[in-house]
């Protein structure tokens, strides 16, 4: 009898849940600009290898020519307080921990953006954060912003 992948939700509950990846720290968040988030996501229990980022942003006009959102993943260092590159937020972008990004069509009137996507890397068996840099060409809205993430794994025996 051949074997099935099956997607496992956390812990062997269903379906996978959404959890909060970033507090406040994204509000008005400049363009060109990078945030970590103050959410520590802890994967040493569950050791879930896979993921999906969703968001919901406030009211904003996407005007650069490729505007994006760029995410990292930054996971805690062997010194138990940093994460990734050390980078907390400014226009420095960290080098390592890119896991994909969204993108929008450049956008004349300030709207609600929404989208999603699965997380292109393994996902790390420790504690992390996410990153993200804004590429939209404007600025964040100063309230109204969310992004989650739900985390999973490929189940080779279903």
């Amino acid at each position: 009898m051949a074997n099935t992948a099956i997607w496992d939700a956390p812990l062997g509950t269903a379906p996978a849940t959404w959890q909060a990846a970033f507090g406040t720290e994204i509000n008005s968040l400049a363009s060109g600009s990078y945030a970590l988030s103050s959410v520590i996501i802890d994967n040493t229990g569950g050791l879930l290898t896979d993921g999906t980022i969703s968001l919901a942003l406030g009211a904003v006009a996407p005007s650069a020519a490729a505007a994006s959102l760029a995410f990292f993943i930054q996971p805690l260092n062997q010194d138990g307080t940093t994460y990734g590159d050390g980078i907390a937020s400014g226009t420095v972008i960290p080098v390592s921990g890119y896991i994909g990004s969204l993108s929008w069509p450049t956008n004349a009137t300030a709207a609600a953006q929404t989208g999603s996507f699965k997380i292109g890397i393994e996902i790390p068996p420790t504690k992390f954060k996410l990153g993200v840099v804004n590429n939209l060409g404007s600025a964040l809205a100063a309230s109204g912003n969310t992004i989650s993430i739900a985390l999973n794994k490929l189940n080779l025996n279903g």
